[in-house]
């Protein structure tokens, strides 16, 4: 949708507040179908004009998505690479009781390709920038575009993270948070490397010139290749350890690093085999510490969700539960613990063969995802 699209949603957002904002549960949709959940607001268009209007074209690579806090109830923010190029920004209005998604807004030169997300909503700006990391196609380099928090919305970048290079350096997806390094929280980034092992890029948000440091590299000395990498910032350590999965081959392989004073990092620790694509992994409210929460695509078809109690003094990681078999192979998936349900349910999003397939699941009882509900037409 247009900017000015977005402005009228967020007036009549304003009215809303004191609605609660609902899923809807509809266990008779036909997940097989090509569809597009939720209705556009304007009246004017027809069904096919709407279907074109969201989630238009095919995607490549890996997508990243957030819950921001923009909007009453925290919209749905998600980007992914396209494959004619460039990048695609969706979003999700979650005090819409339908739930509708609004985009593509594009933005990166059209005729440049990614093959990653890595999205992330910075302190910076009045409500908070999205900032992205992405690498191009051919592993040569490194990316940083961020969003003003508005009032124009403009996407800017890209800006080199590493430097400029001619050949291969990088291997598959970075991943980025803001940490709790530093007064004004730095930026933290890991990307698996060409020649094996990872590197690690931070950006020193306290300095006026923001200027990036890097790569230090890790995980090297065994030679081994990783192909995807998901990183968070604990609870585990002082302000908190960094906490690291990547996939090498068919195996997960988790790593972390210490608060300080060495800021070592430990691994790789096997979780398990079977596993393909690339992973994602948060921290929950489950649980008294906070359980780790993991989501892969399997080797096999569909997708794994691990967990690791937190609470247990083994830390012992548990699973795969298989779901989203239906969707077979699938490329890479994203997902965030949202403030729908109590203690919050989980909202992912897996990309598999050019499409976007959605899930999510209830904070309990039953624990039960559901999906897939696709939202882009072919």
């Amino acid at each position: 949708m247009a900017k000015k699209s977005r402005k009228q949603t967020e007036k009549i957002n304003e009215k809303k507040k004191n609605k609660r904002s609902d899923r809807r549960k509809d266990s008779n949709k036909d997940s097989g179908l090509i569809r597009v959940e939720a209705k556009m607001m304007d009246v004017g268009m027809n069904m096919r004009e709407k279907e074109e209007s969201v989630f238009a074209g095919l995607v490549s690579g890996n997508p990243s998505l957030i819950q921001s806090n923009f909007g009453f109830k925290g919209n749905f923010e998600l980007v992914v690479p396209m494959t004619s190029g460039g990048l695609a920004h969706y979003w999700r209005n979650n005090d819409d009781l339908e739930l509708p998604w609004y985009g593509p807004i594009k933005f990166g030169d059209a005729t440049d390709r990614f093959n990653s997300s890595s999205l992330i909503q910075s302190s910076f700006g009045s409500q908070g920038n999205l900032e992205l990391a992405t690498t191009d196609v051919n592993g040569k380099n490194l990316f940083h575009f961020w969003r003003d928090s508005g009032p124009s919305f403009d996407w800017h970048g890209p800006s080199y993270i590493s430097e400029p290079s001619k050949k291969s350096v990088f291997n598959e997806n970075p991943s980025l948070i803001q940490s709790r390094y530093g007064h004004n929280g730095n930026f933290d980034l890991v990307v698996p490397l060409s020649k094996g092992g990872f590197a690690h890029y931070w950006r020193d948000n306290d300095d006026p010139a923001l200027p990036w440091y890097g790569p230090f590299n890790f995980g090297s000395t065994t030679g081994v290749l990783y192909e995807a990498a998901t990183l968070i910032q604990s609870n585990f350590g002082s302000p908190g350890n960094l906490e690291l999965v990547a996939r090498t081959k068919d195996q997960l392989a988790f790593f972390w690093r210490d608060s300080g004073p060495e800021f070592k990092w430990n691994g790789p620790f096997i979780i398990d085999r079977g596993v393909a694509g690339c992973p994602c992994m948060i921290q929950s409210k489950f649980g008294l510490k906070g359980n780790f929460e993991l989501v892969v695509p399997l080797t096999s078809g569909g997708l794994g969700y691990y967990w690791r109690d937190n609470d247990d003094e083994n830390l012992c990681w548990n699973g795969p539960l298989m779901f989203g078999t239906r969707l077979g192979r699938v490329d890479a998936v994203t997902f965030v613990q949202s403030n729908f349900g109590n203690p919050g349910n989980f909202e992912l999003v897996a990309s598999a063969g050019g499409q976007l397939a959605l899930f999510w699941r209830d904070s309990g009882p039953d624990l039960r995802w559901n999906g897939p509900f696709f939202s882009i037409p072919i």
